[in-house]
């Protein structure tokens, strides 16, 4: 738990400025660019540290660095909804529900959402969005993250390998 703490806290980091690049990306098309690359740098580095720890302790096994990974992803995850939590809190005012709004009033958004979903009312919509609060946007966030923690530690934590052991161990035995 230690190790994954530690490990969680430069992911939820980076996490939590993808969060922020993709919300003041909206109208800035390279911060949503660099939220991309930042999540994808993420997974690299949880890789990179799942390798690190298995060098440290080659005797542990992979189901051991799944959990580490999984844990690790879901504090990170913890961080993440606390920085997204003080943004809704502090720093949006508003923003994104607007910019919500904005969207379901779009010609082109409305023949979207009629074509991939024709029983939803795209007015009862609209009201469900102005009716939502900070806690229901937080519940929808924390869902999320839960649900995106899953696949990243896999990923991250698949190619993680036992260690090879150095020519002159080999040498030895």
């Amino acid at each position: 738990m230690d190790a994954a703490g530690w490990m969680a806290l430069p992911i939820g980091l980076m996490w939590s400025a993808t969060f922020l690049c993709a919300m003041y990306g909206a109208n800035r098309p390279w911060l949503s660019m660099l939220s991309t690359v930042l999540g994808i740098i993420s997974i690299y580095m949880l890789y990179r540290q799942l390798t690190n720890y298995r060098r440290l302790f080659p005797s542990v096994s992979w189901l051991h660095i799944l959990r580490l990974s999984i844990v690790t992803c879901l504090l990170a995850g913890l961080l993440t909804d606390a920085v997204e939590y003080a943004y809704f809190l502090w720093l949006d005012n508003g923003r994104m529900l607007t910019a919500l709004d904005t969207a379901l009033q779009s010609e082109e958004y409305r023949q979207a959402w009629k074509q991939m979903m024709p029983d939803v009312d795209l007015n009862e919509m609209q009201k469900l969005v102005h009716a939502m609060t900070i806690r229901d946007i937080m519940l929808q966030l924390v869902i999320s993250n839960i649900i995106m923690a899953l696949p990243f530690s896999l990923f991250a934590a698949l190619p993680v390998r036992a260690p090879q052991p150095q020519k002159g161990e080999k040498d030895k035995s």
